[in-house]
């Protein structure tokens, strides 16, 4: 058993709090396939939700882009950490709407429930946004006295699940979004 990181704002609280996130997550995304297999939208209602799923698109996605490349910022010492750290908490606000955004209007979309692209393009949905949870974890645990310092003074392991969890939101969100794009 590991020694707990000093004066760090994690606690079995903040545990639960993210398993029940990470539930909620896995419970709305399975409502939107429930609902997008129930819908019956007219033309319009479809037109209308190319044109919110474009927009929430733009905000949800450009706000991980921009905290990503903050965070490389940060590596090349053009700006501080905690400078990343409150950006990142003001853009996850933005992320999370882009992506409730995402959500609802794709379940006008009419998703083709038989091919596989649909498959793959709803678990990469779901792995970006239990990755998010998770990296609001991360980002919230972070021990109060690291957050002023260097980079390279943060512990190993939590350089490595930083760089983990920017990856895994690279990787989700641009698979969804090429597939979305190539199968629209």
């Amino acid at each position: 058993m590991s020694a707990p990181i000093p004066h760090c704002r994690c606690g079995t609280d903040d545990l639960h709090r993210t398993i029940r996130r990470v539930a909620a997550v896995c419970i709305g995304w399975y409502a939107v396939i429930l609902a997008s297999q129930h819908a019956h939208p007219g033309p319009d209602v479809r037109a209308a939700a190319l044109g919110v799923h474009l927009v929430s698109l733009a905000v949800g996605f450009g706000a991980v882009l921009a905290v990503d490349g903050m965070g490389l910022a940060v590596l090349a010492g053009r700006t501080k950490l905690s400078t990343l750290l409150a950006f990142s908490a003001r853009a996850e606000r933005l992320i999370w709407t882009g992506f409730l955004g995402l959500a609802l209007s794709g379940v006008a979309l009419q998703p083709d429930f038989g091919s596989h692209w649909t498959a793959v393009n709803l678990t990469a949905a779901l792995i970006a946004a239990v990755n998010g949870v998770l990296a609001h974890r991360l980002r919230t645990t972070l021990p109060a006295t690291t957050a002023a310092s260097h980079w390279r003074d943060l512990p190993t392991s939590y350089l490595w699940r930083a760089g983990y969890a920017a990856i895994v939101s690279q990787l989700a969100w641009w698979t969804s979004i090429l597939i979305g794009t190539f199968t629209s």
